[in-house]
């Protein structure tokens, strides 16, 4: 194979050589936060890296415009942030309620709710959580893979299609080391992944993605779920599984069960309908 077929694309790497460049060393240039015992300061700073790393990478590897990656800093990422965070919290409460109503989950008052101070502590947290994840699987890897792939030969949808499922299946597989993973988590997780990237896909802009994320991390934790086999602490409810590990998601909540398949569906309808009626 000609030595530019294989490394270059025209007058740029190929998609592969591009994303592994970019990935090994942002992942260099993280990897000293692990000292760091502040777990705010571990985000906010591989975030930071994060968007430097991004803006090189446009300008460099890419060869693209920053804003392609869905970092769009104007009013209208804003209200898809804010309609994402209420669409995220309102699909989490509807877990509750079928959770409860179905009896597969037992719901008590917790003895101490949390605090204002250890909500909106949480809350930025998520926040970073969100824009890093968001940013990194939707932002770059999908808009790159899809890039990748688009040609004469592969149609736009299944190109599109395809830079979906990898950059999801590399979502769900980013979570194999949380606590109580498993295969299931892992193939639900990727589920999750499509339905956060599909409204990046139809606005260009991460606000709807990242408010989805936020707000389905936060209203779990909060509400008294599990998330991502991480146990809630500091909750309003006391959240007791009766069902099935298959309904519930057992251990690692309800990520891996098919209530939060249920949560991720109402996601995407809501999210479906309200960019549907914007454009009316």
């Amino acid at each position: 194979m000609n030595h530019q077929n294989l490394f270059f694309n025209d007058t740029k790497l190929r998609t592969l050589w591009r994303i592994l460049i970019f990935v090994c060393l942002v992942a260099l240039a993280i990897s000293p936060l692990i000292l760091l015992k502040n777990s705010f300061i571990q985000f906010f700073g591989a975030l930071l890296i994060l968007i430097l790393g991004l803006y090189l990478s446009s300008k460099y590897l890419d060869k693209r415009d920053f804003s392609a990656y869905g970092l769009v800093f104007r009013k209208e990422t804003f209200v898809h942030l804010l309609v994402g965070i209420i669409i995220g919290s309102f699909s989490v409460v509807f877990l509750l309620f079928i959770g409860k109503v179905t009896g597969i989950l037992s719901v008590a008052v917790a003895a101490k709710i949390p605090s204002l101070s250890s909500l909106l502590l949480f809350a930025f947290k998520m926040f970073l959580v969100a824009v890093l994840e968001e940013t990194f699987f939707r932002g770059y890897l999908f808009t790159n893979i899809y890039d990748g792939f688009k040609s004469e030969t592969v149609t736009k949808k299944q190109a599109i299609l395809i830079a979906v499922m990898l950059s999801s299946v590399l979502f769900g597989l980013a979570h194999i080391g949380t606590n109580n993973a498993s295969l299931l988590s892992i193939i639900f997780l990727s589920i999750n992944g499509m339905v956060w990237c599909i409204p990046f896909i139809i606005t260009k802009n991460l606000g709807l993605s990242i408010g989805l994320h936020l707000s389905w991390n936060f209203a779990q934790t909060q509400i008294g779920f599990t998330m991502s086999g991480n146990k809630a602490v500091n909750s309003f409810y006391s959240i007791q599984n009766n069902g099935s590990d298959i309904l519930t998601g057992g251990d690692y909540g309800p990520e891996a069960g098919i209530i939060g398949l249920v949560g991720f569906m109402m996601m995407l309808v809501l999210s479906i309908t309200y960019l549907k009626l914007k454009q009316v």
